[in-house]
């Protein structure tokens, strides 16, 4: 028997419990609070971004400060809300067969692009089809693999139109998959997997607001590099009249005390982020707009592997052990958690891996650090010299300082710090010559241990340390196969631990969100992958008691 799912079923729920000590997840608002006045005849809702979107086609965008945009300006088959729980979005409803890699998608009558035009199954077709190309550029083109074919037509081998993806009318999608995904449903959320309407071919389309067309709750308004990406509410949207806010700016502030001080003003409703120096002091004095929850993500360091001396196993062992964790935590001291492996605690079905050297004593540790490091062939007489490469932002700085410090003090390591630009950052990340060490981060895009580990397979587009190693790539595609959920996850603790055991990189925590949110917002909701579209938001109609 085919499973339904339908606007009216039970949702199917990403959003997994973490239990997590001395995280504070406060909602009553407090007199003495930071933001702005409350009112209900404000239009524009203003956020801050932490950084300017390199582009905002659904099919290229690879960061976090597009994807929130995104969000906004498109709706997918599936939706998540508030809560991070998923919901039919396009799809009214859809039928899944029995084997798993079968779904039918039945789109409503009334979803439509901003300019009128019906939102249709072939329009999904050509958006996956301009994904899984030959020569693609989509950095997320990787989550689509689960569709029938992908590898083959990404290679050139089969035609787009072999692609798992079909219309069988103009409401009626049908995607054939190569293995059960149990996330699959997860990845129709992603911008990855959003329409594109058969007009957008020009790059321009998606960021000149006369030529833009979307079928989310807003449409492109204003876009000004660097300065302000403004969105207004779409009344074309099939759901609008749900949507409350007017408006949205969203400020690309890639410094969190920017972020904090445009707050203070009245100048922001709702920050990316909230700076280390000043959350002891927000926490006690407006909990209530501090929002702080554990969210599934990791902060890394990664190595340049293709090059000597980073492809020593020892000097990465040595890196890597003598970073102290805790505290590194206690430095940024937001509740982050310290990170001995790479999917972080509370993910759905994983049997988590960690380093086996994460209880020693700090003595013992150390000590074994500086064995590694001479056995890679350095020493007091003839120390490394490292370039750590990281972006501008209070909490990279910090990071980097403090592990830069680690290093040094343990090790003599000469450590040369790299701060660039967001823009010059992600252009660097590419390019391995440019760097030795390197600082990384990974939300996951949805609930499941794979969203972690697929990133370093050998042939992923996000595996810029360049790590390979064909048993972790077979270990992976061992748990694609698997249908067996316990045999899967076996697998994943074995991808995870060889991943670890290679030192190809150097996981130092796990996130926690951060933000402040004006009393005068409501509808904001803690959820493990952190993302908060602005439908969901609306303004308090009188200022809290």
């Amino acid at each position: 028997m085919r499973q339904s799912v339908d606007s009216r079923s039970l949702p199917v729920c990403i959003a997994a419990a973490i239990v997590s000590t001395g995280l504070i997840a406060c909602s009553a608002p407090t007199d003495n609070g930071l933001s702005a006045e409350v009112t209900a005849a404000r239009e524009v809702l203003r956020r801050g971004n932490g950084g300017e979107p390199q582009v905002l086609d659904p099919a290229l965008a690879d960061d976090i400060h597009a994807f929130n945009v995104l969000a906004d300006l498109y709706e997918g088959l599936v939706v998540e809300v508030a809560d991070g729980s998923l919901r039919p979005g396009v799809a009214e409803r859809w039928d899944v067969s029995p084997s798993g890699l079968e779904y039918d998608f039945f789109l409503r009558e009334d979803a439509a692009w901003s300019n009128g035009e019906p939102v249709t199954a072939a329009d999904f077709v050509h958006a996956f089809q301009r994904v899984v190309q030959p020569g693609s550029t989509a950095a997320y083109s990787f989550l689509l693999e689960p569709l029938l074919n992908h590898r083959a037509v990404l290679r050139g081998e089969l035609p787009p139109e072999e692609l798992g993806i079909h219309a069988v009318d103009s409401r009626h999608l049908k995607i054939e998959l190569s293995t059960p995904t149990p996330y699959f449903p997860a990845i129709l959320a992603m911008p990855i997997t959003y329409p594109v309407h058969s007009d957008a071919s020009d790059p321009a389309a998606f960021r000149d607001p006369e030529q833009f067309v979307g079928n989310g709750p807003f449409v492109l308004e204003e876009l000004r590099l660097g300065e302000i990406i403004r969105l207004k509410k779409n009344p074309q949207f099939r759901d609008a009249a749900s949507v409350e806010i007017e408006a949205v700016d969203y400020l690309p502030i890639t410094n969190p005390m920017t972020e904090l001080n445009m707050y203070r003003a009245g100048e922001l409703d709702i920050t990316q982020t909230v700076p280390p120096a000043v959350f002891e002091q927000l926490r006690s004095e407006v909990s209530g707009e501090l929002r702080v929850a554990p969210s599934l993500g990791l902060y890394y360091l990664a190595f340049d592997l293709s090059e000597p001396p980073f492809d020593s196993k020892p000097l990465r062992q040595a890196l890597t052990m003598s970073i102290d964790r805790q505290v590194l935590v206690s430095i940024l001291g937001r509740g982050e958690r310290a990170a001995f492996g790479i999917v972080p605690p509370g993910v759905a079905n994983h049997r988590g891996s960690t380093l086996p050297w994460q209880n020693l004593p700090d003595d013992e540790r150390i000590a074994r650090a500086r064995d590694f490091y001479r056995q890679a062939g350095f020493g007091d007489s003839s120390p490394l010299r490292i370039r750590f490469t990281y972006d501008v932002g209070d909490i990279h700085e910090t990071v980097a300082l403090a592990v830069a410090s680690m290093w040094r003090e343990s090790l003599g390591v000469d450590v040369v710090l790299e701060k660039k630009e967001w823009g010059l950052f992600l252009a660097t990340r590419a390019d391995r010559p440019s760097w030795d060490v390197m600082r990384f981060s990974w939300a996951g895009d949805y609930n499941d241990a794979t969203t972690f580990l697929d990133i370093f397979r050998s042939d992923s587009p996000q595996n810029l340390p360049g790590y390979s190693r064909s048993e972790f790539d077979q270990l992976l595609a061992n748990a694609a196969d698997a249908s067996d959920l316990q045999l899967r996850a076996g697998e994943l603790q074995r991808a995870e631990e060889t991943l670890l055991g290679d030192y190809a990189v150097a996981p130092l925590y796990f996130f926690v969100s951060k933000h402040l949110v004006s009393p005068g917002i409501e509808g904001f909701r803690d959820n493990p992958l952190d993302r908060h579209p602005t439908r969901y938001l609306r303004w308090r109609a009188t200022a809290p008691d």
